[in-house]
């Protein structure tokens, strides 16, 4: 095969890995925990046709103000929902994936004119480094649109039109997302670079026109019904909520080579797109710009992470393409083709879920909602509770407006991070417990089924609370003394969840072994797929085989 040939069949065969590699995680299972609220929300707003500007969704803060900025995200999510379900939204996932490693590729490969080699190596980089946190939320789609910004800039730098389109675009992610605040920072940068190369004598910068279209970007961020509330809550967030959330945690270089050691080599592009920026002649101030601000992005905070792999890795491999006999000698095809299979087969053999049009296997309660929706009305579940930060959502989409949320994702919209760590305590602390049942008069309680939680056996040891369903990630109690009391009768006597093992031997020692033995055949058949009390169990008849075979 001639060397035209051989160079176009491995373009195809990486194309296709790649794409193979973008759909295995586009088409993963749904695994957001805020999808659930923006889709009801979605709802809500199609059907009053109007704006809701005051929470309806918890009891803790009912109509307490609610500057809600992404009603576009939730009218998207839900509409999706409404015509093909889950399968819908994870399909819209995958396309979006597929359209944002399309403009890396045309990023690399047509604006920056990269040989194959190179472009394939970068796109899969990218594609790896944004993976993580490429999920079912309107963050996803900044990332693509940040990056049709960085296109269109390098557009205009080609003298080509089309960047007055980024004003649109601020516009409409605005309405998705409020990482529409990070587009005019790129486009900021754009323009003092422009300015820059404009003090330094090179002609036709236009520089004025650069910084018209970034204030027009910056006051594009406000195009949404709430204003200036992208700016105010965004502020609160980062301000007092960010210490309590997990994906706000500080950028450490172990946590980062455990959730994406992709974005280690991101980081490496940056600096040396910067550092190869500074010594070459004349310095191109705009890969520069890049790779200074895919840092100071990226090392703010885990969440922001792929934004160093969609500003600072085009830069860096167009400055390692200097170089073009790494990249166009003999091993260039072997170089590509291995390049895109590994991006592949990192995707397959990830510990993450494998393709689904469904939701995530045991990631949501959906056991504990079928157990609150089909008691019979005697024992219809009924009074405020508390539960697990992480069921707001899908408490508010599944049980709304029958239950009413204690707490879900809207932290720094409507729940004070006071009250958010409050509610954190009081679920691992008893006294906290107490009092927050006495101030909201709560009746039951929904949990996690986390053995690992120790912290959490209070409520098992207190005679006031029944427990009354056990499933893999769901665990209901209520009081026994409340307006539950009919469901509280039916509920376990001896098994504590959070110490399954210690309760059955006190179970034992007591003369109640066959009714906790009963109890543990009972989780199981609530939920065959709890793991927890079938481990169980099996010690339990390997102790009584090996007690059977010594005598």
């Amino acid at each position: 095969m001639s060397a035209e040939p051989r160079s176009r069949a491995a373009g195809i065969l990486c194309v296709a890995l790649l794409l193979g590699a973008a759909l295995w995680h586009g088409l993963r299972p749904i695994i957001d925990l805020d999808l659930w609220w923006h889709m009801r929300l979605g709802e809500q707003l199609l059907a009053t046709h109007s704006l809701i500007d005051r929470d309806p969704f918890s009891f803790t803060f009912a109509d307490h103000p609610w500057p809600y900025k992404d009603a576009g995200w939730a009218v998207l999510v839900w509409g999706l929902w409404s015509v093909g379900g889950s399968a819908a939204i994870v399909i819209a996932k995958a396309t979006l994936l597929v359209a944002t490693l399309g403009l890396a590729w045309f990023h690399l490969a047509r604006q920056r004119c990269l040989p194959m080699a190179a472009a394939v190596v970068g796109t899969a980089i990218i594609g790896e480094a944004i993976a993580f946190r490429f999920t079912e939320r309107g963050a996803s789609v900044g990332l693509t649109l940040m990056l049709a910004v960085v296109v269109l800039v390098h557009r205009d730098r080609a003298g080509h039109g089309g960047l007055p389109w980024a004003i649109a675009l601020v516009a409409i992610l605005a309405n998705l997302h409020r990482s529409a605040l990070l587009l005019p920072i790129v486009l900021a940068g754009h323009a003092a670079t422009r300015s820059v190369e404009h003090l330094l004598g090179a002609p036709d910068t236009r520089w004025r026109r650069a910084w018209i279209i970034a204030i027009a970007g910056s006051l594009a961020t406000l195009a949404t019904p709430f204003g200036t509330a992208i700016l105010t809550t965004t502020h609160t967030l980062v301000d007092e909520h960010a210490a309590l959330m997990t994906e706000w945690a500080p950028v450490s270089w172990p946590l980062v080579r455990e959730l994406t050691p992709a974005s280690v080599l991101t980081a490496a592009l940056a600096v040396t797109a910067v550092v190869l920026g500074m010594v070459q002649r004349p310095r191109n101030w705009w890969d520069i710009a890049l790779g200074l601000g895919g840092l100071a992005l990226g090392s703010q905070a885990l969440r922001h992470l792929p934004y160093l792999a969609v500003l600072g890795a085009a830069p860096g491999m167009s400055a390692l393409a200097r170089w073009p006999s790494a990249w166009t000698g003999r091993l260039r095809h072997v170089i590509a083709v291995s390049a895109a299979t590994a991006a592949l087969l990192l995707q397959v053999m990830s510990p993450l879920p494998s393709p689904s049009l469904g939701l995530t296997p045991a990631h949501f309660p959906e056991r504990g909602v079928a157990f609150i929706r089909n008691q019979a009305p005697a024992t219809r579940l009924r009074g405020h509770l508390i539960h697990e930060f992480a069921f707001g959502g899908f408490l508010i989409f599944h049980l709304w407006p029958q239950v009413r949320a204690y707490v879900d994702g809207r932290t720094d919209l409507v729940y004070p991070a006071a009250f958010v760590a409050r509610h954190a305590a009081a679920l691992a602390n008893p006294d906290v417990f107490a009092r927050e049942v006495e101030r909201w008069d709560l009746q039951w309680v929904w949990l996690d089924n986390a053995p690992f939680r120790s912290t959490r056996v209070f409520l098992d040891r207190d005679p006031r609370w029944a427990l009354v369903h056990v499933s893999r990630r769901s665990l209901v109690y209520v009081r026994r003394d409340g307006i539950n009391a009919a469901l509280a009768e039916t509920g376990y006597r001896w098994l504590w969840p959070h110490d399954l093992g210690g309760s059955l031997a006190r179970a034992q020692a007591a003369g109640a072994l066959a009714e906790a033995l009963s109890e543990l055949q009972r989780m199981i058949r609530e939920d065959p797929d709890n793991p927890y009390p079938r481990a169980l169990l099996d010690r339990v008849d390997a102790r009584r085989l090996g007690d059977h075979s010594s005598r």
